[in-house]
């Protein structure tokens, strides 16, 4: 079975991890999923049960209204109705129903399904109050369900508390759910995957992948046991094993819009294709996910599709004006956009839901990062981190981000920092043992220059780099009219992996060098086999990102600033640069280049990797 050391080459990986979790692993989204997710599906019972458990959703609302109008004091079709209901995102008749059934008895099911219509709406404090009284009168049902929905109603309180930033309530419920279970020891799927989701909200993660897996030997077919153990290893960033979760939801109901959704999340976080056609499953299924709309509305942004994205955000908050993530993303939609008026009222609105929602800096953080705009990327980090301490991505961000300004010493700090407090961060693994590896790297300044070499090849590369970036530095700020900001640094790996986990965080990167306009990163010579790239034509270009970067604040699109980078890089020296190849000529021919409108878009998600 794969782990998530299998996302890490050994090459670039040395720091210890904790021991790993089997099948385990915000974008900012899993949470928000599993947050707003529906409860759990306590009875399996009959041709409707089976309907449901299978998503066979239309025939399944069918037979349980049939069996309501039969017998209006029915839980279990209760139950069944509202579940089906709202699997498919029909909110407004959950709630209509859900209040119908209580007029006649209190059941403490409809009142837990109309809890979740208020979140899937963004009306929280009712849901809260929704969850509670599920709790208090649980004991009006069958002794069979009374402990799963007591133990359901307190968890989906204290998630939506946390939602809306009470933290300090949220954690008390959580650790009585923990207490139950050490006194208790429950032996059921539906109570262990309670106890799994609050071991998560408390940072417990190893704990919380072992009962999801206990929860799945005690009912193979629990899919809520299988979705929140998809869901916990995504976070955990073991995508791999996340995926058989949520393929082993699929197999006992192929229409589970919420693992659909999971297999999206995994696809855009690990750059492979079919994130749209997941989504669009996903929402076939539940058309009012606002998790998978928001998904879709950030692919829109980073893809420069603001009008669908904006059109897509609106549609999202019609459903759940509320919805955390959907606001962040708004937020970053109107920062790309330069509207600082409606920018700054969408912060303070965000804020208003919960003042301690420090992803929405995050997400601000990571799409500036995104845009080039690394300052910024670092100062969003800070605000993120300020109002939400915990938030262990938002330090591996300002690490990343002062890296990227040549600020090392600082970077390392927040890096440490994330890593403590996430251990299971793979990008914060990988770079702190890159900065072990460079402690041996020798400096030569010159000018405006400081250049990082391994100590081996610093005297020779030392040399040939400065009088070729002098070189470089005279010809293009004589041209252009514009000196860029010192002093800029130049790390030169010797090992590919190194520089690629200097660039990502991850090994894997096929790119020759990358520059973050203060930095410039690429291979020396001895990173690849002789005569197959040119290093100093590599350089030159590199060079060429940080005059345009600069000069227009870090405003260019990445193709006028790769297109001029290209244009110096073949006019530096004769023979520099690379030549059309039949795969170009081939793409040309069959009408597969980018339109100028789209050119932004296929650098950030390519088609293939020819693209």
């Amino acid at each position: 079975m794969n782990t998530f050391f299998n996302l890490v080459s050994s090459d670039a990986v040395k720091r210890s991890l904790p021991d790993t979790l089997s099948r385990f692993t915000i974008c900012c989204l899993v949470l928000a999923v599993c947050l707003l997710s529906g409860a759990t599906q306590i009875f399996a019972q009959g041709s409707a049960e089976q309907d449901l458990k299978q998503g066979n959703y239309a025939a399944a609302i069918k037979v349980f209204n049939t069996q309501i109008a039969t017998n209006p004091k029915d839980q279990t079709a209760q139950a069944g109705l509202l579940q089906a209901l709202y699997e498919t995102g029909q909110y407004a008749e959950v709630e209509q129903s859900a209040k119908k059934f209580l007029i006649a008895s209190s059941a403490s099911q409809a009142r837990l399904w109309l809890g979740e219509a208020y979140a899937a709406t963004g009306r929280y404090r009712e849901a809260i109050g929704e969850f509670e009284r599920a709790s208090q009168r649980s004991s009006e049902t069958t002794v069979q369900t009374a402990q799963p929905i007591r133990l359901q109603a307190d968890l989906r309180r204290a998630e939506v508390l946390h939602l809306v930033g009470q933290e300090d309530q949220a954690r008390v419920i959580f650790e009585s759910l923990v207490r139950y279970f050490t006194t208790a020891n429950p032996q059921i799927a539906p109570e262990i995957t309670v106890i799994a989701r609050a071991l998560n909200h408390l940072e417990r993660y190893k704990e919380a992948a072992d009962l999801y897996l206990q929860a799945i030997a005690a009912d193979a077919s629990y899919i809520e046991a299988q979705l929140g153990g998809g869901e916990l290893f995504t976070t955990k960033y073991n995508y791999a094993e996340a995926a058989e979760f949520f393929s082993d939801v699929l197999k006992i109901n192929p229409n589970n819009a919420r693992a659909h959704l999971g297999i999206a999340i995994n696809k855009q976080i690990e750059g492979s294709e079919g994130v749209q056609g997941s989504l669009a499953q996903a929402l076939a299924i539940n058309p009012n996910l606002v998790a998978a709309k928001t998904l879709r509305a950030m692919g829109d942004m980073e893809a420069e599709r603001y009008d669908s994205a904006a059109g897509e955000l609106d549609q999202t908050l019609h459903i759940n004006p509320n919805s955390l993530e959907a606001h962040a993303v708004r937020a970053a939609l109107l920062y790309l956009q330069d509207r600082t008026a409606d920018y700054e009222a969408e912060i303070k609105q965000t804020l208003a839901i919960n003042p301690r929602y420090g992803k929405l800096f995050d997400t601000l953080s990571h799409v500036a990062t995104n845009t080039r705009r690394y300052s910024q990327a670092v100062e969003f980090a800070r605000r993120a981190i300020s109002i939400s301490p915990r938030l262990w991505e938002a330090h591996l961000k300002l690490g990343i981000g002062l890296m990227r300004l040549g600020r090392d010493a600082e970077g390392r700090a927040a890096i440490e920092t994330a890593f403590k407090g996430d251990p299971f961060n793979v990008w914060a693994k990988n770079t702190l043992d890159l900065l072990d590896t460079m402690r041996d790297y020798r400096e030569t300044q010159t000018g405006s220059f400081r250049i990082k070499a391994a100590a081996k090849e610093s005297d020779t590369l030392g040399v040939y780099a400065a009088d070729l970036l002098t070189e470089a530095e005279r010809a293009l700020t004589t041209k252009y009219r514009f000196k860029p900001q010192p002093p800029i640094t130049v790390e030169l790996f010797p090992n590919h992996e190194d520089f690629a986990v200097r660039t990502l965080g991850l090994p894997g990167l096929g790119a020759l060098g990358v520059c973050f306009g203060q930095v410039i990163a690429l291979d020396s010579p001895s990173a690849r086999p002789v005569g197959q790239f040119n290093w100093g034509s590599t350089l030159w270009h590199e060079y060429t990102h940080v005059m345009t970067l600069q000069m227009t604040e870090y405003r260019i699109p990445r193709w006028f600033s790769e297109g001029l980078s290209v244009y110096e890089e073949r006019r530096g020296r004769p023979g520099w640069g690379d030549d059309w190849s039949l795969t170009n000529l081939k793409a040309f021919a069959d009408g597969r280049w980018f339109k100028i409108a789209d050119l932004d878009g296929g650098f950030m998600r390519p088609r293939t990797p020819e693209d």
